[in-house]
């Protein structure tokens, strides 16, 4: 008890230390986001010097989560999203989904391909794709900020393996939650279409005005012309695997820290008292302080904050689906470190990328609310699901989740082709633009 005592004092001092610091000093005000990161650095170092048993088992859990859940529900989707990007499958869709997806989302064609990638896949993948198309020059800046506010989603693995059947043991659950996501995701990009419409750059990737009849004719040889310029496929190949495990390995670097600080900020009290102070100033509210420790749980890291939603006493089982729909929207610091660590080799402003995020936590909250009683007509939300996976070993977890990604992949990329080819001859129909 005495070495969480000083352990805490030893954080508020940090805290106070650097906002004196903040104030009265030019160099650290230069680089205040270098002394948080610093903060950060220390806070760890320390915590798992006081607590290490506890630190090694949480740094386990992270690194068993992203074993057998995270590297098979993303790397098939690293690397095949890499090779269609580098093969200009991704160009080829787009030119056919341009005037569609200009028309309702105000994005070019590549919109698609990336909202489909991010919705069978899972964060980050979308996030991934979109600041290759960036730094590839593919894409505009505004057009990236407006795809990124809508392609930055949860995957089905996650919404239906982890939090639909692990946590509230009902495939029904699954369905409302994936409904509410993946529609809130698209009225936030439909809001979003309205950002900086009238600017010049707006037309960065759209020029030259397409001609209908001349949709598919373009889009075959801008696959033509970008195969002229690759290299051999086993290059091709070799690079995007490179790629995409230096991805999976970031990624799992971030999911085994912040499993290793939750835990910290846990044995330390600190989400405790942190949870006593804003009861006490949400008093009038009469909130629950459970509730107030699962949401910053939740804040931090979204399968942590699941669960402990999902295990909330005296609350409604539909209050606790739409705060678990909100909190995957909103995604949590833990992937929002691995989107920022991502985009913040690119332009795209990450405060507006963080607003969307939490624009899409709110649209899902308030969905869940509207579908509940729809589905609820045709189905039983208490009836039990099937554990699949109970009493088996993390290898053929391993093995069972890779093939459902790569069948996912394979699916999402087939219904984007045909549905592109669709949407080519649809286009005839929409006004120009």
């Amino acid at each position: 008890m005495f070495i969480n005592f000083i352990f805490i004092v030893f954080i508020i001092f940090s805290i106070f230390l650097f906002i004196f610091l903040k104030k009265y000093n030019e160099i650290i005000q230069n680089f205040f986001s270098d002394s948080i990161l610093i903060f950060i650095v220390v806070f760890l170092v320390v915590g798992i010097i006081a607590f290490p048993n506890e630190s090694i088992q949480s740094a386990k859990n992270g690194l068993d989560m992203w074993f057998t859940i995270v590297i098979p529900a993303l790397l098939p989707f690293f690397i095949g999203s890499e090779l269609l990007m580098r093969l200009g499958v991704v160009s080829f869709v787009g030119t056919l989904l341009e005037p569609v997806m200009r028309y309702v989302f105000n994005v070019p064609g590549e919109g698609a391909f990336v909202f489909t990638m991010s919705t069978t896949s899972g964060y980050p993948v979308g996030v991934k794709i979109v600041a290759k198309l960036r730094k590839n020059k593919q894409i505009s800046q505004i057009e990236a900020q407006r795809i990124i506010s809508f392609c930055s989603t949860s995957g089905p693995l996650f919404l239906i393996g982890v939090v639909s059947i692990g946590l509230y043991n009902s495939s029904e659950v699954g369905l409302l939650i994936i409904i509410s996501h993946y529609l809130a995701a698209l009225l936030v990009g439909l809001l979003f279409r309205f950002y900086k419409a009238s600017a010049v750059d707006n037309s960065f990737t759209c020029n030259i005005p397409i001609k209908k009849e001349n949709v598919f004719k373009k889009a075959f040889k801008q696959l033509k012309n970008k195969n002229k310029k690759n290299p051999p496929f086993a290059i091709l190949f070799s690079n995007a695997v490179e790629d995409s495990v230096y991805s999976i390995l970031m990624v799992g670097g971030f999911i085994i820290v912040f499993s290793v600080i939750i835990n910290i900020l846990h044995i330390t009290y600190f989400i405790e008292i942190l949870s006593k102070i804003l009861i006490f100033l949400l008093k009038p509210l009469n909130i629950n302080i459970e509730i107030i420790k699962a949401i910053i749980s939740a804040s931090l890291e979204i399968t942590i904050g699941s669960k402990l939603i999902a295990d909330l006493p005296n609350v409604d089982f539909i209050n606790r689906i739409a705060l678990t729909s909100f909190i995957i929207a909103w995604s949590g610091f833990s992937i929002h470190a691995q989107s920022i660590s991502i985009l913040s080799a690119t332009d795209i402003n990450l405060n507006l990328y963080l607003l969307s995020k939490l624009l899409h936590g709110i649209f899902s909250y308030v969905l869940v609310f509207i579908f509940y009683p729809v589905i609820n007509i045709f189905t039983d939300f208490t009836l039990p699901a099937s554990i699949i996976y109970e009493h088996t070993s993390p290898v053929m977890i391993l093995f069972n989740n890779t093939i459902i990604s790569i069948e996912i992949f394979i699916f999402g990329l087939l219904s984007l082709l045909c549905i592109g080819v669709l949407f080519a001859f649809c286009s005839l129909f929409l006004p120009n633009r």
